[in-house]
C-alpha cells in the first residue's frame, strides 16, 4: 500500500511518539505501577516472560553502566520536538541555532545528567529518536543524509562519535528508504548495515536480528538472544581495551533497543499496532524501544496505520505524574494536534511551500500530496 509523504512524516513523528507512552506505561507496570486508563488495560498485559525479567533485576538495567531508563517523559522526544522547530524556523539545519537549542535543552530543568558513563551526552538509541527530524527532512539523499547526520550529533558528541553515529544513520537510513517507498523488509538489514559502513557491536547484533528473523524466532527468544550477544560483544570489547589500553565509549548493550525495535518493526511490517506492543513486551528500556519501533514502522504505514485509540492515550495519559501542579505534556507539546502540525510545518517547509504567516491548512495539504513516484517527478 502507497501512503502520501506526508503521512509518512506525521506517521514517524506520532509513531515515535505513542510508541513512548505505550512503553513508559507497560514499563511503569512491570514495576507495579498500575495503568492510568482503563483503555491500555487490554494492551499491557503482563507475560510469564515480563516476570521472568523482573527477578533478574531487569537485566540490571538500572545500573548506571547498562541500558538507562526515564521515568519521567522522553527527554530525547523533546529535543527532537525543539529540533523540528528549529529546522522550520531556519527553513533548514542551521548549526549556530542547532547548538543553541541544544545548549538550552542541556541546561534546562527537562535534562537529567544523572549518568556516570554518558555524563552530557545522549545515548545511541535517544541520539537516533533526537535526530528523527534531520532523517525526515534530508530523506532524499543518501550522501546529504549522512553528512547532515554527523554534523547535527557534533553538536553532542565530542569524541568517539563514529560509535554513536552508528545508532543514528542506521535508523535514519531506514526512516529515509522508508520516506522514499523504497524499504524492502527482506533486505532492510542488509542495506542499512552496508549504508553504516563501520562494523562494532550495533551491526553485530543487526546481523542477529537477521538471522533471527530468517529463522522466524519468537519474541522471547529473539531478545534474550540480543541481551546474550551484547553481554558477549561488551565483555570482548572489555578485552580488547585492556590490551590496546583505550576504552570504547558505547557499551553494547545500549545497542539493543535499537536492534529490538528493527526485530520488531521487520518482524511485522505492516502492523504498527503489533510492532510497538511485542517492543513494549520485549521489557528492555520500554519508552526507547517502543519509539523507536513507532518511529520505524510509522514512517513505513503512515499517520493511518496508527490506532485511532492509541491517539486519544497522548492527552489521557500523564507522562509527567512526579512534578506536582505540572501539566501533562506529550514530549513538550500540548497535545497530539500540536505534533500533527509540526510534522505538517516540517513538510511544508521540505516542499518549499511553509508560510509562516499564515496558518497551515492541513486538509487541505494532504489533498494536494501523492504517494512518492506515483505522480510524474517534478523535473528542476
Amino acid at each position: 500500500m502507497r501512503h502520501s509523504l506526508l503521512s509518512k512524516f506525521q506517521g514517524t513523528i506520532l509513531g515515535a511518539v505513542l510508541g513512548n507512552v505505550i512503553g513508559l506505561q507497560y514499563q511503569r507496570q512491570l514495576v507495579g505501577i498500575p495503568a492510568q486508563t482503563k483503555d491500555l488495560l487490554p494492551i499491557l498485559q503482563l507475560t510469564k516472560y515480563q516476570q521472568l525479567t523482573l527477578s533478574r533485576a531487569t537485566l540490571a538495567l538500572n545500573s548506571p553502566s547498562k541500558i538507562p531508563i526515564d521515568q519521567h517523559s522522553s527527554g530525547c522526544g523533546r529535543l527532537a520536538v525543539a529540533w523540528i522547530q528549529s529546522l522550520i524556523r531556519c527553513n533548514g539545519l542551521d548549526l549556530n541555532d542547532w547548538r543553541n537549542t541544544w545548549s538550552g535543552f542541556a541546561k534546562s530543568e527537562i535534562y537529567h545528567p544523572q549518568r556516570t558513563e554518558f555524563q552530557s551526552l545522549l545515548n545511541p538509541g535517544e541520539s537516533a529518536i533526537a535526530t528523527l527530524p534531520i532523517a525526515m527532512f534530508f530523506h532524499e539523499n543518501k550522501a546529504k543524509l549522512r553528512e547532515k547526520i554527523m554534523l547535527a550529533t557534533e553538536v553532542w558528541q565530542k569524541q568517539n562519535g563514529q560509535e554513536y553515529e552508528t545508532g543514528v544513520l542506521a535508523v535514519g537510513f531506514a526512516i529515509a528508504r522508508s520516506l522514499k517507498q523504497r524499504l524492502d523488509p527482506a533486505t532492510a538489514i542488509e542495506q542499512t548495515i552496508a549504508y553504516v559502513k563501520t562494523d562494532n557491536a550495533l551491526t553485530e547484533l543487526l546481523l542477529q536480528v537477521q538471522i533471527l528473523l530468517q529463522q522466524g524466532a519468537d519474541l522471547e527468544t529473539a531478545t534474550t538472544h540480543l541481551c546474550k550477544s551484547a553481554t558477549a560483544l561488551r565483555e570482548k570489547q572489555g578485552e580488547g581495551d585492556k590490551k590496546s589500553q583505550t576504552k570504547s565509549i558505547v557499551n553494547p548493550e545500549n545497542f539493543i533497543p535499537i536492534a529490538l525495535a528493527f526485530y520488531c518493526f521487520l518482524n511485522t511490517p505492516e502492523d504498527l499496532r503489533l510492532s510497538v506492543v511485542r517492543a513494549a513486551r520485549c521489557g528492555i528500556a520500554g519508552q526507547l524501544t517502543c519509539a523507536l519501533t513507532g518511529a520505524l514502522s510509522g514512517a513505513y504505514n503512515g499517520a493511518t496505520a496508527i490506532p485511532v485509540e492509541w491517539r486519544q492515550l497522548s492527552s489521557a495519559v500523564e507522562l509527567a505524574p512526579l512534578v506536582e501542579g505540572q501539566e501533562p505534556l506529550v514530549w513538550g507539546t500540548d497535545s497530539e494536534l500540536k505534533l500533527v502540525e509540526l510534522a505538517n510545518n516540517l513538510f511544508a517547509v521540505w516542499a518549499g511551500v511553509y508560510n509562516p504567516s499564515a496558518s497551515l491548512d492541513s486538509a487541505a495539504l494532504a489533498r494536494s500530496v501523492a504517494a512518492p513516484y506515483v505522480i510524474r517527478p517534478r523535473k528542476v
